[in-house]
């Protein structure tokens, strides 16, 4: 899937899918355009209309409230689903009769002086209908810009859309009960071709690729329909569902802050949620007001000042209070909720005007499995149980796989083919950390309980289609030949030699000397794995005040790794250099358990914070690379709010990551994006050191 980067579009990036039905939409040539070429729509209701069968005459239904989605905790694929953008804007329901036209939100308010444009547009639409949609705006790269539309009837910056997505009543016909899938058909026929109403598309069955297309270019989510689904007025159906791909919260503003020595209108604001009917502290939002934002939100604060506190259980604050009645509602973006449930770096994003206060409560994602128990995907197989041997073609490529039922792991019974059907379904995920990257391979040929070896120079001594690199070693004096990974069987082939673990070089073979990360690895001596947890939170504290992207993993043994994106655009030692400036801020914070210190010997009680890991040739455990420890546990990437109490090596395992990353998608996308400016982060350490 390619979106053309148009301002009239949202524009994303192709990612493919392995299923056979992806596949086949997942095509270049398929773009998803929010635009819509339409023919003349007389005629068109009354021919769909033959195709329907529970659509009924009467009269315009009015007040509608809109139906709602439910949250869920995965994207998922599935036949019987279709998916769409969820766009970062206010929902809406338009009323069009006779060329008379009301724009309303989900509480019946008027929206015609807000969005007046939209208003002209659905007066212009020649159509008589009830439609539901978002209304957006978008910026100059085309993408929903959420604190535009707050400001939108003060300031007018950016392009105002109205994407349509269901058609409720046409023409005289409540077609509510008709299946959504022959609504969004004629809804699509009756769109202007071109203005600020738009057609909001669909993708069918891949929901996992598209919502790994959300995270990437930084959108909300995506919403999953049942394609037979009727609608459901003022009703928060599971038969719509939605994946958030960035954490936001809807919060009440009960308060605001304001810190001595400082000439900000207000510090933070104060935020809570209602919980069994109680108003619930979450915490504060101390970023994202620009000094007009700040201005008009006091001004519309002010009103509803009260002495006092809203909340049932007072919080603690450091700053005085000035508290407000529990009426504005407003929309923040935080990096992770604690277990006290408060919000982390909250980030104020706009007022809501279109929610009332009463009606937010946490809203906690549903657990995929409990609406859709059988949505798991089949395991891709590459070795049948029990079959010794195997001769098959991959990537062109005739290969042999041998000695498969050795036993790799003699306590739980895995063997050699297990490991390899485990690298051959993964191989999407693991791929983009090993492409063509130089390997060091470490080989247990007998499993884990069996003899290793690290084998590095591997001139002339495979097969021809396979690439090697030369690099000069300086422990042995001679030049050696380094594998190159370069496609799923160039990986199988490693598994097949006895590789348990992946271990690629930090940079590729076309700019060998640029990492593509820099990468902290916390490697603890005898000490818990709470205190590894721990200095792996402060570590990723440190990281977000500098403002720098990091991505944590399990290293699938006993320790952590935070990876840095670098974007190929430094050297080894600048990397080298950066991860030690950051090692030190943390070993400073820790130092009772944390240690600097290379010798083992020297440091046996405490997390050694490596940092000379971003070195020429060193290498480390890939993202997704099995461990040779036994329970076959697997270096797994994490959310930043995974990494806490209770976290454990054990949960991620050969047998359950496969699972995961269809749940989850790839954590570590963001590790091979555009990288860090180093010479901002240089001037923030400075203010920090």
């Amino acid at each position: 899937m390619n979106i053309k980067t148009k301002k009239e579009m949202l524009p994303l990036k192709k990612i493919p899918s392995k299923k056979a039905a992806a596949k086949k939409r997942n095509d270049p040539s398929i773009r998803i355009d929010l635009r819509v070429d339409i023919k003349d729509h007389s005629g068109i209701v009354e021919l769909a209309l033959r195709k329907f069968s529970i659509a009924k005459k009467s009269a315009m239904p009015q007040d509608l409230k809109p139906m709602l989605a439910t949250l869920i905790n995965a994207p998922f694929n599935d036949a019987d689903w279709q998916y769409e953008l969820k766009i970062d804007g206010f929902r809406a329901l338009g009323y069009l009769q006779d060329q008379k036209a009301e724009i309303r939100s989900r509480n019946n308010n008027s929206f015609n002086k807000k969005f007046a444009d939209v208003h002209h547009a659905l007066q212009n639409w020649k159509l008589n209908a009830v439609v539901d949609g978002e209304i957006a705006v978008l910026n100059e790269e085309g993408y929903p810009d959420f604190s535009s539309i707050q400001q939108w009837d003060q300031k007018k910056k950016g392009k105002l859309v109205f994407y349509v997505f269901d058609l409720l009543w046409v023409e005289g016909w409540n077609i509510m009960n008709e299946p959504l899938y022959k609504r969004r058909a004629l809804l699509k026929q009756l769109v202007p071709d071109d203005g600020v109403i738009r057609f909001s598309d669909h993708i069918d069955e891949i929901g996992i690729d598209f919502f790994e297309l959300t995270k990437q270019n930084n959108l909300e989510g995506i919403i999953a329909k049942q394609r037979d689904a009727a609608y459901y007025p003022d009703s928060r159906s599971k038969s719509w569902l939605k994946i958030k791909a960035e954490q936001k919260h809807e919060a009440v503003v009960c308060g605001f802050t304001k810190k001595k020595d400082t000439d900000r209108i207000f510090s933070s604001l104060v935020l809570g949620i209602y919980e069994k009917g109680k108003l619930v502290f979450i915490g504060q939002a101390g970023t994202g007001f620009s000094q007009s934002v700040q201005q008009d939100l006091m001004k519309k604060m002010k009103p509803h000042q009260t002495r006092k506190c809203p909340f049932t259980s007072e919080p603690v604050l450091s700053d005085k209070v000035v508290w407000l009645k529990p009426f504005l509602v407003c929309e923040v973006k935080y990096t992770e909720r604690t277990s006290e449930g408060l919000m982390r770096h909250a980030s104020f994003q706009g007022l809501r005007e279109d929610k009332a206060a009463f009606e937010l409560n946490t809203e906690m994602p549903v657990e995929i499995k409990s609406i859709l128990p059988e949505t798991e995907e089949e395991e891709d197989i590459l070795v049948e149980p029990k079959l010794e041997q195997l001769v098959t073609f991959i990537d062109d490529h005739e290969m042999k796989f041998t000695n498969l039922t050795k036993l790799y792991w003699p306590k739980e019974k895995y063997t050699k083919g297990d490991l390899l059907n485990y690298y051959y379904s993964m191989a999407d995920y693991i791929m983009p950390y090993m492409k063509d990257r130089p390997q060091s391979l470490n080989r247990f040929p007998g499993g884990i309980e069996g003899e290793s070896f690290y084998h590095k120079n591997m001139g002339g001594k495979v097969d021809k289609w396979l690439k090697t690199f030369e690099r000069f070693s300086e422990s042995s004096g001679a030049p050696k030949d380094f594998l190159i990974c370069t496609n799923t069987a160039s990986l199988l082939y490693m598994a097949n030699l006895g590789c348990i673990e992946m271990n690629p070089w930090h940079s590729r073979v076309h700019l060998p000397h640029a990492p593509d990360w820099s990468v902290i690895d916390l490697d603890p001596g005898d000490i818990s794995f709470e205190k590894v947890i721990e200095t792996a939170r402060v570590v990723g504290d440190i990281l977000n005040t500098l403002q720098i992207p990091s991505f944590p993993k399990t290293s699938g043994s006993t320790g952590i790794h935070i990876y840095i994106p670098l974007g190929a655009k430094y050297n080894y030692e600048q990397s080298k250099q950066l991860a030690e400036l950051i090692a030190n801020l943390v070993h400073e914070e820790l130092p009772d358990f944390t240690s600097l210190v290379r010798n083992p010997q020297k440091r046996k009680d405490k997390i050694y914070i490596d940092y000379l890991q971003n070195r020429p040739i060193q290498t480390i455990c890939a993202p997704y690379s099995v461990r040779p420890k036994p329970g076959a546990t697997a270096s797994a990437p994490l959310h930043w709010d995974e990494v806490k109490t209770g976290l454990k090596m054990e949960h991620f395992t050969m047998k359950n990551m496969l699972e995961r990353v269809r749940a989850e998608g790839d954590l570590f996308k963001g590790v091979m994006g555009k990288g860090i400016d180093l010479n901002k982060v240089l001037k923030g350490l400075a203010n920090l050191i």
